[in-house]
């Protein structure tokens, strides 16, 4: 019933990204305002010092930087690597430290070897010796130190006629530039690009349904309502309970439901259907109540049977005493059904409660008894609604799917997982359990403009077309 598992819509990642551009501009901001800061206000002063030297090579196999084309230039700037591996060298680092001791008691070659950095002028054979640190004279005495040390080993590795120095080191006057603007445009755009990569991530692993087009594109039963969650914050379930103050979106989604519904049952003898979810928390048993009262509304002699006998909710919804005999009391015989039902809790509207809680549901549920009671049932009543349990949980709602119609599944934006629901429509296929459709359940469902309150007080209802 389903259409394999989901990939990643990169579409779909773009919208979301878009509907999140606030938390990129944020980050953004912060990495800005965090790396302009500390590159203005934290961040110590450097000063780099440099010298420039030219090596003339007399191993004929070598470039001879006298007579130069282009092959001789490149494979001058090739050689300086080889240069700047000789400077960094044990030998040479330990001289400058040697050198600079007396002076700078404590440097060590590591630190030394830190503040330099080489590299050649303009791809050219010049190679230039740069010294940053926080303190300028110590920049241009490293710099020399090394230019004065480094040229004997040069030419005993590399076998070089002789070394020029062009430029020793001079005193930096101005410290380095810190460019915090520019600096701080590179933290928002690292930001930015961590903040996207998270919220990728986020959107990847995020198996939660989102909105109707998820349902449509990834599952075979279609989607009879969208219904409106309620915002109430009222922790009493009869506050949910749909009546003449609820809003105009919300009656009209259970009156599309129960159209649906309705003609999905025109040419079935049963009118028996059990309405579940895949697991708990996914408002199955407020859909059930309010489907009950939209039908019965409509003027179908309706029966709601709380067959979720480990986990009543119709008792809180409706608010009727949950001592009451109901279900289990009569599959075991202890009473007769129509005993047992709370006849006309609203006009047209009949509950059998779950009765007192069996030890054992699902062998409930799998008697004979059953069979006969919903029989019975369909004889008096024109639509059978059945609250049972999710089918991922228990097997209660696989077990009674062989006496009734087929299920409605509710699906709960947010919060209902497309694993889950893989899985209990796997589970509904397998048993022959036949899925009607259908019911979203969310904060945010698409609704025809044409129905909203306003439209509707306005001018369905205006009183110049009373």
């Amino acid at each position: 019933m389903g259409n394999g598992s989901q990939r990643i819509n990169f579409a779909k990642f773009f919208l979301y990204l878009l509907k999140r551009a606030w938390i990129l501009i944020i980050c953004a901001g912060i990495g800005f305002v965090g790396l302009f800061s500390y590159t203005q206000y934290y961040q110590k002063d450097t000063y780099t010092a440099f010298a420039t030297m030219y090596v003339i090579n007399a191993n004929p196999n070598l470039v001879n930087y006298q007579y130069t084309n282009v092959s001789d230039l490149n494979s001058a700037v090739q050689l300086l690597d080889t240069y700047m591996v000789v400077i960094r060298s044990a030998k040479v680092m330990n001289a400058v430290a040697e050198r600079l001791n007396a002076e700078y008691p404590g440097i060590h070659t590591e630190l030394i070897s830190k503040t330099l950095s080489m590299g050649s002028v303009s791809d050219t054979g010049v190679l230039r010796i740069n010294c940053t640190t926080a303190d300028a004279k110590l920049s241009r005495d490293i710099c020399n130190a090394v230019v004065d040390v480094a040229p004997a080993e040069i030419i005993r590795v590399v076998n070089a006629g002789s070394i020029e120095v062009i430029d020793y080191a001079e005193l930096p006057l101005e410290p380095d530039s810190r460019s915090p603007i520019r600096k701080g445009f590179l933290g928002a755009i690292a930001c930015s690009i961590l903040s996207a990569i998270i919220l990728f991530l986020f959107f990847a692993l995020n198996h939660k349904v989102s909105s109707e087009d998820e349902i449509e594109e990834n599952y075979t039963p279609p989607i009879l309502s969208s219904v409106v969650r309620s915002r109430k914050n009222s922790k009493d379930p009869h506050a949910f309970l749909l009546n003449e103050h609820s809003p105009m979106e919300t009656t009209e989604s259970y009156a599309k439901l129960r159209m649906n519904l309705l003609y999905t049952l025109v040419n079935k003898e049963n009118k028996a259907i059990t309405i579940t979810s895949a697991v708990s928390g996914e408002g199955k048993s407020t859909i059930t109540a309010n489907l009950a009262i939209a039908c019965a509304l409509s003027g179908k002699r309706v029966l709601l049977i709380d067959a979720d006998m480990r986990r009543a909710s119709q008792q809180a919804i409706f608010g009727y005493d949950p001592n009451l005999p109901g279900l289990s009391d009569v599959l075991i015989g202890n009473c007769k059904w129509w005993n047992a039902v709370i006849c006309d809790y609203r006009e047209n509207l009949n509950i059998l409660p779950t009765g007192h809680l069996p030890p054992n549901p699902a062998e409930l549920l799998a008697l004979p008894e059953v069979a006969d009671l919903l029989a019975e049932t369909q004889q008096q009543f024109d639509l059978v609604l059945i609250d049972v349990p999710p089918i991922n949980i228990v097997s209660d709602p696989l077990v009674i799917s062989t006496h009734v119609a087929g299920c409605l599944m509710v699906i709960r934006q947010g919060y209902s997982d497309h694993r889950a629901i893989r899985k209990a429509l796997a589970s509904a296929e397998l048993t022959g359990m036949n899925v009607l459709g259908f019911v979203f359940y969310g904060e945010t469902v698409s609704q025809s403009s044409y129905y909203s309150n306003k439209y509707y007080h306005s001018k369905y209802y205006s009183p110049k077309d009373a």
